[in-house]
Protein backbone atom coordinates (compact mmCIF):
# COMPACT_ATOMS: atom_id res chain seq x y z
CA UNK A 1 0.00 0.00 0.00
CA UNK A 2 2.85 2.38 0.90
CA UNK A 3 4.44 1.87 -2.55
CA UNK A 4 1.26 3.09 -4.22
CA UNK A 5 0.42 5.91 -1.81
CA UNK A 6 3.74 7.78 -2.02
CA UNK A 7 3.71 8.18 -5.85
CA UNK A 8 0.02 9.15 -5.80
CA UNK A 9 0.60 11.74 -3.08
CA UNK A 10 3.63 13.11 -4.95
CA UNK A 11 1.63 13.50 -8.18
CA UNK A 12 -1.22 15.19 -6.28
CA UNK A 13 1.14 17.68 -4.62
CA UNK A 14 2.91 18.51 -7.90
CA UNK A 15 -0.41 19.03 -9.65
CA UNK A 16 -1.65 21.34 -6.89
CA UNK A 17 1.61 23.34 -7.01
CA UNK A 18 1.36 23.77 -10.78
CA UNK A 19 -2.24 24.94 -10.53
CA UNK A 20 -1.34 27.43 -7.79
CA UNK A 21 1.62 28.93 -9.66
CA UNK A 22 1.16 32.13 -11.61
CA UNK A 23 1.09 32.09 -15.37
CA UNK A 24 1.99 34.71 -17.96
CA UNK A 25 0.56 34.41 -21.46
CA UNK A 26 1.20 36.57 -24.51
CA UNK A 27 -1.98 36.42 -26.58
CA UNK A 28 -1.01 38.73 -29.42
CA UNK A 29 1.07 38.78 -31.53
CA UNK A 30 1.83 35.09 -32.02
CA UNK A 31 5.10 33.35 -32.82
CA UNK A 32 6.07 33.97 -36.44
CA UNK A 33 3.85 37.03 -36.98
CA UNK A 34 5.12 39.92 -39.09
CA UNK A 35 5.03 43.10 -36.99
CA UNK A 36 6.22 46.65 -36.83
CA UNK A 37 7.34 49.28 -36.66
CA UNK A 38 5.55 49.53 -33.34
CA UNK A 39 3.94 46.41 -31.95
CA UNK A 40 1.19 46.19 -29.35
CA UNK A 41 1.62 43.26 -26.97
CA UNK A 42 -1.54 41.89 -25.36
CA UNK A 43 -1.72 39.14 -22.80
CA UNK A 44 -2.43 38.40 -19.21
CA UNK A 45 -1.16 37.13 -15.92
CA UNK A 46 -3.02 34.94 -13.48
CA UNK A 47 -2.45 37.51 -10.73
CA UNK A 48 -1.44 41.13 -10.26
CA UNK A 49 2.21 41.43 -11.26
CA UNK A 50 5.00 43.87 -12.00
CA UNK A 51 6.01 43.13 -15.57
CA UNK A 52 9.24 43.71 -17.43
CA UNK A 53 9.27 43.46 -21.23
CA UNK A 54 12.67 42.93 -22.84
CA UNK A 55 13.27 42.59 -26.59
CA UNK A 56 16.20 40.75 -28.17
CA UNK A 57 17.02 41.94 -31.70
CA UNK A 58 18.33 39.24 -34.06
CA UNK A 59 19.72 39.52 -37.58
CA UNK A 60 18.17 37.24 -40.21
CA UNK A 61 20.95 34.68 -39.62
CA UNK A 62 20.03 34.54 -35.91
CA UNK A 63 22.97 36.62 -34.63
CA UNK A 64 22.08 38.70 -31.57
CA UNK A 65 22.35 42.36 -32.59
CA UNK A 66 21.33 43.77 -29.22
CA UNK A 67 18.85 43.78 -26.39
CA UNK A 68 16.37 46.58 -25.83
CA UNK A 69 15.65 47.21 -22.14
CA UNK A 70 11.99 47.08 -21.67
CA UNK A 71 8.87 48.50 -20.34
CA UNK A 72 8.40 48.16 -16.60
CA UNK A 73 5.03 48.59 -14.91
CA UNK A 74 2.19 46.79 -13.18
CA UNK A 75 -0.38 44.72 -15.02
CA UNK A 76 -3.74 46.40 -15.55
CA UNK A 77 -6.39 46.18 -12.82
CA UNK A 78 -7.86 43.05 -14.45
CA UNK A 79 -4.34 41.46 -14.63
CA UNK A 80 -4.21 41.98 -18.38
CA UNK A 81 -1.06 43.13 -20.16
CA UNK A 82 -1.17 45.78 -22.87
CA UNK A 83 2.09 47.45 -23.87
CA UNK A 84 3.70 48.64 -27.07
CA UNK A 85 7.27 47.83 -28.10
CA UNK A 86 9.40 49.19 -30.92
CA UNK A 87 10.06 46.65 -33.68
CA UNK A 88 11.50 48.72 -36.55
CA UNK A 89 12.98 47.43 -39.78
CA UNK A 90 16.75 47.88 -39.56
CA UNK A 91 19.35 48.11 -42.33
CA UNK A 92 22.65 46.28 -41.93
CA UNK A 93 25.03 48.20 -44.17
CA UNK A 94 23.64 48.02 -47.69
CA UNK A 95 21.26 45.19 -46.78
CA UNK A 96 17.66 46.07 -46.04
CA UNK A 97 16.21 42.88 -44.60
CA UNK A 98 13.69 41.86 -41.98
CA UNK A 99 14.85 41.70 -38.40
CA UNK A 100 13.73 39.05 -35.94
CA UNK A 101 12.67 39.96 -32.43
CA UNK A 102 12.31 37.76 -29.37
CA UNK A 103 10.00 39.54 -26.95
CA UNK A 104 10.19 38.40 -23.32
CA UNK A 105 7.44 39.27 -20.84
CA UNK A 106 8.52 38.56 -17.26
CA UNK A 107 6.26 38.85 -14.22
CA UNK A 108 7.39 39.59 -10.66
CA UNK A 109 5.53 39.91 -7.40
CA UNK A 110 7.34 43.19 -6.65
CA UNK A 111 9.47 45.79 -8.45
CA UNK A 112 12.29 45.09 -5.96
CA UNK A 113 12.73 41.55 -7.34
CA UNK A 114 12.86 42.88 -10.90
CA UNK A 115 15.34 45.60 -9.95
CA UNK A 116 17.57 43.04 -8.23
CA UNK A 117 17.76 41.01 -11.43
CA UNK A 118 15.97 38.03 -9.91
CA UNK A 119 14.42 35.28 -12.01
CA UNK A 120 10.74 36.14 -12.61
CA UNK A 121 8.94 34.58 -9.64
CA UNK A 122 5.47 34.77 -11.24
CA UNK A 123 6.44 33.38 -14.64
CA UNK A 124 7.37 34.52 -18.12
CA UNK A 125 6.45 34.04 -21.76
CA UNK A 126 8.38 34.66 -24.98
CA UNK A 127 7.41 35.12 -28.62
CA UNK A 128 9.51 35.38 -31.76
CA UNK A 129 8.28 37.78 -34.47
CA UNK A 130 9.85 39.59 -37.43
CA UNK A 131 9.71 43.08 -38.87
CA UNK A 132 7.91 44.00 -42.09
Amino acid sequence: MYRILVPLLTVALLTAAMMASAEVVIGSPRDGDVVGPSTPIYGGCSERAFIVVITDVLATDGTLVGTVPGIRHWTNDDNSISVRVATPRISFGDKDEPVHYVIHVRAYSSPALANAGQYPDLGSDDIRVRSQ
